[in-house]
């Protein structure tokens, strides 16, 4: 299945949405924060 600019937009956003949250959960927070840095720099050069 072909992926579009709004699948992988939709996808990031479901990505970002998930590691929020879950930053305060300490088994899983230094994880979310990396996923949510990723997400937001691959953001900024997506567009």
């Amino acid at each position: 299945m072909p992926a579009d600019d709004a699948m992988w937009a939709r996808a990031r956003g479901w990505a970002l949405w998930k590691a929020l949250i879950t930053l305060d959960d300490p088994a899983h927070g230094a994880q979310a924060a990396r996923v949510a840095d990723e997400v937001l720099a691959e953001h900024r050069t997506a567009r």
